[in-house]
C-alpha cells in the first residue's frame, strides 16, 4: 500500500503504463525521493510524463512539467551526440588523431591519440595534471590548453578504460570548437536543441534559473566517494581531487557561477521531457532502415557508435564499464529485453537517460536528491524495470 505521498504525483501515463506511475510514486513513499520527473517517448509520442515533489525544498517551489535538472556525468551522452553530428557530416573522423583538428594537442607524445580513444576513455588522458580549483572548471579553453601542454598518463592502471569526471569533456569541446568555430554550448543549441525543440542545454542562462531544481546530497551519497576524495594515491588525486567533483559544500552546484558556465562533461541541464525526446530521436534513428533519412544521426553511424568498442574494469575505481564506438555508455550485460541494448550515459546520484532502439523509445529519469549507487538507490532501476515490463506486456520491442 502506497502512502499519502502518492498525492504529490502529477502528469499522465498512456494506457498500459499504469504500473510505471505506481513505481514512480513508490520512490517517494519508500526510497527517499525528494523531487523528480520521469518521461518516456515511444515512437515520438510521450507515453509517460510524470513529476512530483519539490524542485527547491528551501523555498517550497514544486516540481512542474518543465523543471530543469542537472545530470552531472549524464552530460557525456549529450556531449557524444554533439560530436557525432560532426562525424555524420564528415567534418570529424573518430579514428583520426585529435591533433589533426587541434595541432597543439600533439605536444609531449600525444600526436597519435585519436578522437575515439578520448570518448571511450582509453586515451590515457583522464585529468588535468596542474592543480585546479573549483573556479577553474568554468573556463573550458584554459582547461583545453592545460591538457594540450601535458603528457599522457604513464601509470600502468591507465591501461584500458580510465574514467575521469572532467577531461574528456574539455578535449571534445575543443575539437568541436576548432572544427566548427562555435563553443559546444552554442553548437548544441543551434544545431540540435533549437531545431528539434529539445529542452536540453550545456549550462543555463539567467532567464532559465527559475526553472532549475536545487540539487542536494542524499543518504550516503558523498560517503561513497570518501576513499577517492581523501586518497593519497597520486593517480586518484589527479583524477578525483582535481578538483573534487562533489565538495562538502553541495551548494556549489546550485550557484550561478557553476550553472551559467560551460563544464562540458558535467553540467548539462534539461527537463525529463527534453532528455526523453533527445534519446527517443536517437533510438528511432538507430532502428530505422539505413537508407532512410534520419532525424538527427544516421543509422550507419549509430550502429558504430553503440556497438561495444571497449569493455574493461576501470583499474582505479574497480567498476566494469562498456563504451560504444562513439562514446555512449552501454549495458554491461546486453539482454533480449526491450531495454537490453540501451545506450546513453548514467549520471552521479541516480539519473538515467537512455535510448531503447528495440522500441524506438527514449527514457529519462531525473531527480534532485543524489543518493549512493548500488543497494542504497533503487529508484532508477525500479522505473526502468517497470517501463520495460509495461512495454513487454503491450508487445513492444523485445529481441530482434
Amino acid at each position: 500500500m502506497l502512502t499519502s505521498k502518492e498525492a504529490v504525483i502529477s502528469g499522465h501515463v498512456a494506457p498500459g503504463f499504469e504500473a510505471v506511475r505506481e513505481e514512480f510514486a513508490r520512490n517517494f513513499a519508500e526510497r527517499d525521493e525528494q523531487g523528480a520527473a520521469l518521461a518516456v517517448t515511444l515512437g515520438g509520442e510521450l507515453v509517460v510524463d510524470l513529476w512530483g515533489g519539490p524542485a527547491d525544498p528551501t523555498t517550497g517551489r514544486p516540481w512542474d512539467a518543465d523543471t530543469l535538472q542537472l545530470i552531472f556525468s549524464g552530460s557525456k551522452g549529450v556531449l557524444a551526440t554533439a560530436l557525432l553530428l560532426l562525424v555524420d557530416r564528415g567534418a570529424v573522423e573518430l579514428d583520426k588523431p585529435v591533433a589533426h583538428y587541434w595541432p597543439e594537442f600533439a605536444a609531449k607524445g600525444k600526436g597519435a591519440i585519436t578522437v575515439r580513444e578520448v570518448v571511450t576513455f582509453t586515451a590515457r588522458m583522464p585529468a588535468v595534471a596542474v592543480r585546479l580549483s573549483q573556479d577553474d572548471l568554468g573556463d573550458p579553453e584554459a582547461m583545453a590548453k592545460l591538457l594540450a601542454d601535458q603528457e599522457p598518463e604513464s601509470d600502468p592502471r591507465a591501461e584500458g578504460i580510465l574514467y575521469g569526471p572532467w577531461a574528456t569533456g574539455w578535449i571534445i569541446a575543443e575539437v568541436i570548437r576548432r572544427v566548427d568555430g562555435r563553443r559546444l554550448n552554442r553548437f548544441f543549441a543551434e544545431e540540435i536543441a533549437v531545431p528539434l525543440g529539445i529542452d536540453v542545454s550545456f549550462g543555463i542562462t539567467p532567464e532559465q534559473e527559475g526553472r532549475v531544481a536545487r540539487t542536494e546530497y542524499g543518504i550516503g551519497f558523498r560517503e561513497q566517494f570518501g576513499g577517492y576524495f581523501t586518497s593519497e594515491d597520486p593517480l586518484t588525486q589527479r583524477i578525483w581531487q582535481n578538483p573534487v567533483p562533489f565538495p562538502e559544500d553541495e551548494d556549489i552546484w546550485n550557484r550561478p557561477g557553476r550553472r551559467f558556465t560551460l563544464v562540458p562533461a558535467a553540467n548539462v541541464f534539461g527537463s525529463a521531457r527534453g532528455f526523453a525526446k533527445l534519446y527517443g530521436i536517437l533510438a528511432s534513428d538507430a532502428a530505422r532502415p539505413a537508407e532512410e533519412q534520419p532525424v538527427l544521426l544516421s543509422r550507419t553511424l549509430l550502429d558504430e557508435a553503440r556497438a561495444p568498442r571497449v569493455s574493461k574494469v576501470d583499474q582505479l575505481i574497480d567498476v566494469p564499464m562498456v563504451y560504444g564506438g562513439g562514446g555512449y555508455r552501454l549495458r554491461t550485460n546486453p539482454r533480449p529485453t526491450v531495454d537490453g541494448d540501451s545506450f546513453g550515459h548514467d549520471g552521479a546520484g541516480g539519473s538515467a537517460n537512455q535510448a531503447w532502439p528495440r522500441a524506438a523509445a527514449g527514457v529519462s529519469y531525473v531527480m534532485n536528491r543524489l543518493i549512493a549507487l548500488g543497494p542504497d538507490d533503487k529508484r532508477a532501476s525500479s522505473l526502468v524495470k517497470a517501463v520495460a515490463g509495461a512495454m513487454t506486456e503491450l508487445g513492444i520491442g523485445g529481441d530482434r
